[in-house]
Formats: C-alpha cells, structure tokens, sequence
C-alpha cells in the first residue's frame, strides 16, 4: 500500500486543483485523484466575483486567468424587449474590493492554468483515470481503494479533500447529510453563438418580465453566450431541448429567424439549495459542489467553491506546519459552514423570484428601485456589496434590503417612495427530499 504524508484531494475540477495548488504552495505533499483523463470540456461555470477574483490572486493565477478571461464591469437590469432599465457599474466598490469587477471564463480553461501552475511543483501529483471506489479512515488516516486502466491500488495519507461534485461518491460513503431543498421551477440554460453586444447589452444581464424571465452572460470572445430561463415544468427534458429553438427566438433581442443564431448546446436543470451538515467527516473534508449547492444565478456556486479551496488549504496546511494554529480544523470548519449558511441556507438564497414578478404594481416598484440605485451611487455601492444575496433571491422583502442603506439615504428614498415598507414577497414553495435524491450539478453560474 502507497502512504503519503500528506492530502489527497479527489476531483480535478476548479475547487480540487486550487485546493491542491494552495496547499503545494504551502510545502505540502498533495496527490490528487481525477477519474476523468483530462479537464472536462462540458463545464458551464463562468462567472468569478470579485471576492473570488482576489483568492486567484493570492493563488499566483490571476495573471493567466486575466488575460484568457472577459471582464465585466458593469450588470445590466432589462425588459423582455432587451430595453435597459438600470445599469449597477461595478466601479462603485473600488474602496471596497481590489478588483472591482467580475471575471468571465469557462472552468475549463480555468482548470487548464492551474493544471500548468500544479506542473510546476514537484510536491504535487495529478493522477488522471483514478476512479475512488472505497473509503475507510480511522483516527490517524484515510485508506482510499482507486480503480484505474492498471488494476486497483490502495493509497493512504493523514488527509483527504472530497471535491468530487454535486453528486459527490466520497459524500454519500460517509453518510453525511445534504440537507436543503429542490426549487420546483424547470431551469434551462442554452449556450447560443449570437451577437448581444450587437443589441447593446452588457456581458452580464438579467431579464426582469413575467414572462420571459432570464440571464444573460458572455462566455468567450469567439460569440458564445449563455441563455439561462425557466422552462415549463409539463414538459420532459427532451421536450424542452426540442422546443429551445422556438423559445430562443422569443428572447433574442431583434427577433431573429432560426437561421441568424447558432445553438451550441442546451442543459435543463433544477435549483438546488443544499449544505452539509458537517463540511469534516473525520478526516474527510467535503469542498465545492460536495459540500454545498447554491442558486448559481450571481456566481455564487462557483464562486464560493473557489473561497471553500482557500480556506480548506489554510486550514489543512497550519496542520503541516512547525507552528501550528490554536484552531483545530474541525472548528475551523464549522465557522466557516456557519458563515457559508448564510448565502446557501435555503430561507437565505432561494430561487430569485423577483426577476418574474408577476404583480404588475409590485413589478412596477421594483423596476423603479433599480432605477433609483442606478441613478445614485451611494445605492449603487450597497447594491453590488449584496449581489451575491440579492441575484441569489432578493431579502423576503424589497424595503428589507433598502433598510440597510444609510440613514440619510433611507429617509430620501422613504421621501419619494413610501410604499417601500410595504412590499413583501411570499416564498415560493419547494420541494424537499433527502441526501440520496441525484443532486444535479450547477450549470449556469
């Protein structure tokens, strides 16, 4: 049996590679275990915030990642007729962030730069076709039993980093409980070459319209942009691929005919809100899309798997080091959990209503409560510092998230919109299940 005295990390998506890139950074001997041969091609994941952004940095791949990726500086609120209705220009947060903007590009490629920083450590090893088929540990190690083209093989080592996805096999070994919900809504995301930028749209947009409710985002610089809307939960997945044409024509801006735009490919999904109830299982630490699901509209599913990478690494390197930290892992672990909870806890995040508002008087409302923060940047500023929850799903009231501002800038909106106080938005009911369900992976974010 092969030992090491260090981490396994098993997953070679994004959350896996830079946990295994900070720790390697640290001095520490990592291997990591990808079934796959290679970085999957079928990633969906795009969006990095700025948060997110500042953990590449510190990892030494913002660099690369820069200068492959899209910057988006501002997000844009639109009509179903690609009309703007207000634009939150990301500069606002430049006493706030050291980078005040977003970041767009494929995990893929992503992986690809940290695949080449990792070859450049002699401490860290990638093992591609590694299949993890058994997990036992006792109080001092972690055995896991590896199928490969070769035979099986058995490797040891004090730590291991379950980072293998939404529907995780090293999670469900454990036993440990997903708890959370299923959305009921019928998500659809589309990649489709077609000129946005032609129409005036920015490269992050989201459709606010009873009807016809969306995201927008750009993918790369070749034309490919992501189409994320709710489909009709009557129809079968394969009904839905069917009918996506028809629905895209509907959505692009300037009407165009099937023949004037190019779908790449389509992915129904369902919203998952789902946490761990433990991110440590001995010593098997859950991280990414094993240890918590979120409503990828914001970027907050990826981007929180790039924050759980650091602070995994953090964690897990002070227990290499000559000096190690006062806190032990496992409370180190449930603080974060508690703080992840805030953003991923079902009652926190759910699915974002608000963008197909039905209520024409409170569509109205909130249509001019956009407006009202883009004409003020003070708005603007605290608008952005909540994206995350507010693209996750607006608080359970408008007027909630509006008394956060600061007292003066509370009694000038009160001033021109006293019906503020009054708007509340009931929550949609969801559909419960346990850990065992399929939990399917994010693919727009």
């Amino acid at each position: 049996m092969e030992s090491i005295e260090g981490v396994v990390v098993v997953g070679g998506g994004a959350v896996g590679l830079l946990t295994a890139l900070l720790l390697g950074k640290a001095g520490v001997r990592v291997v990591i275990l990808e079934s796959a041969s290679s970085v999957s091609a079928a990633s969906w994941a795009v969006a990095y915030t700025p948060s997110a952004i500042a953990v590449l940095e510190r990892a030494g791949v913002f660099d690369d990642i820069f200068k492959a990726a899209i910057r988006s500086d501002d997000i844009a609120y639109r009509k179903a007729d690609g009309s703007l209705i207000a634009k939150m220009d990301w500069s606002v947060l430049s006493e706030d962030a050291q980078h005040p903007y977003m970041l767009l590009l494929a995990q893929r490629h992503v992986c690809g730069v940290i695949v080449r920083h990792l070859r450049t450590l002699s401490n860290v090893e990638i093992r591609w076709n590694h299949h993890v088929s058994r997990l036992e540990q006792d109080g001092s190690c972690v055995t896991l039993t590896t199928r490969t083209p070769g035979g099986d093989s058995e490797l040891r080592a004090r730590w291991v980093v379950a980072a293998d996805g939404a529907q995780s096999a090293l999670r469900e070994q454990l036993g440990a409980t997903f708890e959370g919900v299923t959305w009921p809504e019928q998500m659809v995301a589309v990649n489709v070459y077609y000129d946005f930028a032609l129409h005036g749209y920015s490269r992050i947009n989201f459709i606010h319209d009873p009807e016809y409710p969306a995201a927008v985002i750009q993918l790369d610089r070749s034309g490919l942009w992501s189409l994320c809307y709710e489909g009709d939960r009557a129809f079968s997945p394969a009904e839905i691929i069917k009918r996506a044409p028809q629905r895209l024509a509907r959505l692009l801006p300037g009407t165009p005919t099937a023949d004037q735009f190019r779908i790449d490919s389509i992915r129904p999904y369902r919203v998952q809100q789902r946490c761990a109830v433990e991110l440590m299982c001995g010593r098997v630490i859950l991280a990414g899309d094993a240890a918590h699901v979120a409503n990828p509209v914001g970027g907050l599913s990826l981007s929180g798997g790039v924050m759980d990478a650091e602070h995994v690494a953090l964690s897990l390197s002070a227990e290499f080091s000559e000096s190690p930290s006062d806190t032990p892992v496992e409370a180190s672990l449930e603080a974060y959990r508690n703080r992840l909870l805030a953003l991923t806890a079902p009652m926190a995040t759910p699915y974002p209503s608000w963008i197909k508002e039905r209520n024409s008087a409170r569509r109205a409302q909130d249509t001019a409560l956009f407006e009202r923060a883009a004409s003020n940047r003070a708005a603007m500023r605290r608008f952005l510092l909540d994206f995350s929850k507010i693209n996750g799903r607006r608080p359970r009231s408008v007027s909630a998230w509006f008394r956060g501002l600061p007292t003066a800038m509370r009694r000038m909106v009160y001033s021109v919109a006293g019906w503020i106080s009054k708007i509340t938005l009931t929550s949609r009911p969801c559909v419960r299940s346990t850990w065992k369900d399929p939990v399917k992976a994010q693919h727009f974010e």
